[in-house]
């Protein structure tokens, strides 16, 4: 091969890769939001984000506006700031706001179904609509639901007092707890506290939940392919399987069994569920409610029903450890109101302002789920004088309201009064949006707030939180993955005396 030819060779590869880096470069329309800086091919603006996504988005809110665009590889998102903004897409906007991003793409090799969570259009809406009037069915936001959970309740505060005021770690118990909850109208039963199997899985399911590398990964699914799994796109595919493989589907299954040929098929979710698809079936009528889908609907419900209250209640107790004058006064109003001869019960929640107004103030300040859940654009619209393109990654950074000092005083102080009136009374913000807002609000969050409410009455009535023995205080700083939760930490539960 001659000078000339070899020459000719190294030009045209040169040529090809710039063209293939050009092609892969994101390029911004003008009619795009602004947004940071340079975006690499491949990755976009990922090298730019930093560890902790809420103070980039902060700093670049700051730079660009309330609404900003940057590219996650090569997917064009757009990041809601502000109430207003936020209100504006998600609730007046909602037909263009409210589908989810694909995120089977990471996991189809396990399921395809998109269950409650992550499906759009009338797909979800179906399926979301059947499963409100299930969980109505079972109770939620009813009295009746209030008493099982009571039990639960108690049989958590006897466990707690098994402890003897010795320093203990409460993730486990608390999940366990909380769980049963969700599992008991899911499956139609609890499990023990013992039961090391159900522990395990919740461990998986804690795993998929805590890490911000493989939240990455399902906005990313590209991210899979790079050697070694920096990002845990593989381990949070072998989470996903575990759980719905080796515990959902199982039960599905049985259910399914019973549903077909036992003569007492269990009163649960499942088997509601599964009755109407047999309806659909019978009625011969097209529908998104399948017997195929039910493992995935259940993977999301149970996984909702127990990851966001276990994870706030935590955070509670740390804040009532750095906070006992706050712990006192609402034991205060629980003598109070209850006293210490009865267990707390849903009618006593009126009279409970300043416990109501902690666990606001807790919801506020930790902001469980800071950037919601990814949505997308249906279609391409007009918004806030920019052009959305259909297909848009959408986040409403719920981080922008719960901790904008133009609505929250000294947003980063705990202080449970901001919520109570001069008359006494509970005040209610528009702003205050811990689950979300819109079409796409948190499906449970009557029962998180019935749960809430009865766990830290019946916790405060029962105990005082403090430190370990060497004084030790939790770390407000937590971790932040698809949920931000506490660093483990262990304190004493010290019994009241009577």
């Amino acid at each position: 091969m001659s000078v000339f030819d070899s020459t000719a060779l190294l030009l045209t590869g040169v040529v090809l890769l710039l063209s293939l880096l050009l092609w892969l470069y994101p390029r911004r329309s003008s009619r795009l939001p602004p947004g940071p800086g340079f975006a690499l091919p491949l990755l976009g603006h990922l090298h730019l984000m930093g560890k902790d996504p809420r103070a980039t988005f902060r700093k670049w809110r700051r730079q660009n506006g309330d609404i900003f665009s940057l590219y996650m590889g090569r997917q064009l998102t757009v990041v809601l700031n502000g109430h207003k903004i936020i209100k504006e897409a998600l609730v007046k906007r909602g037909d263009v706001f409210s589908d989810r991003p694909d995120f089977v793409r990471l996991t189809d090799n396990v399921s395809r179904e998109k269950g409650v969570l992550v499906a759009s259009g009338a797909e979800w809406k179906t399926v979301r609509k059947a499963c409100i009037e299930i969980l109505r069915e079972f109770g939620m936001g009813k009295n009746l639901l209030a008493e099982k959970i009571q039990e639960e309740v108690t049989e958590y505060i006897r466990t707690i007092a098994s402890k003897d005021g010795q320093p203990f770690d409460m993730t486990h118990l608390t999940q366990i707890s909380v769980s049963n909850n969700i599992c008991s109208i899911l499956f139609g039963k609890r499990f023990d506290y013992n039961d090391q199997a159900f522990m395990d899985y919740l461990k998986v399911h804690d795993n998929l939940s805590a890490g911000q590398s493989s939240s990455l990964a399902l906005i990313f699914p590209a991210l899979r392919h790079i050697p070694g799994d920096p990002f845990k796109a593989h381990k949070f595919v072998q989470d996903f399987r575990l759980l719905l493989e080796t515990f959902i589907q199982p039960i599905v299954t049985r259910h399914i069994q019973e549903l077909d040929g036992g003569p007492n098929p269990p009163d649960d979710f499942i088997t509601a569920y599964l009755r109407r698809v047999r309806q659909d079936e019978a009625d011969q009528k097209v529908s998104y409610i399948t017997e195929k889908g039910l493992p995935m609907v259940i993977f999301h419900l149970f996984g909702g029903g127990t990851e966001t209250t276990a994870t706030t209640l935590r955070w509670a107790v740390a804040y009532f450890i750095h906070h006992p004058d706050v712990q006192e006064k609402c034991h205060k109003e629980i003598m109070e109101v209850i006293g210490d001869d009865r267990r707390p019960t849903m009618q006593d929640r009126p009279e409970m302002t300043y416990l109501e107004a902690t666990t606001m103030e807790v919801l506020r300040i930790v902001n469980i789920v800071p950037l919601s859940l990814p949505h997308e654009t249906a279609c391409a619209a007009g918004f806030a004088g920019y052009t959305i393109p259909k297909g848009t990654t959408v986040i409403p950074n719920l981080d922008s309201v719960l901790h904008d000092p133009e609505v929250w005083e000294d947003p980063d102080t705990f202080r449970p009064e901001r919520f109570i009136g001069p008359d006494g009374k509970l005040l209610r913000y528009e702003e205050f949006v811990p689950f979300s807002t819109g079409r796409r609000v948190c499906l449970g969050e009557s029962l998180a707030r019935m749960e809430l409410f009865l766990y830290l009455a019946a916790m405060i009535q029962h105990f005082r939180f403090l430190p370990p023995e060497d004084g030790q205080l939790p770390s407000l700083e937590g971790s932040l993955g698809f949920t931000y939760t506490p660093m483990p930490f262990t304190f004493r539960a010290v019994p009241r005396c009577k």
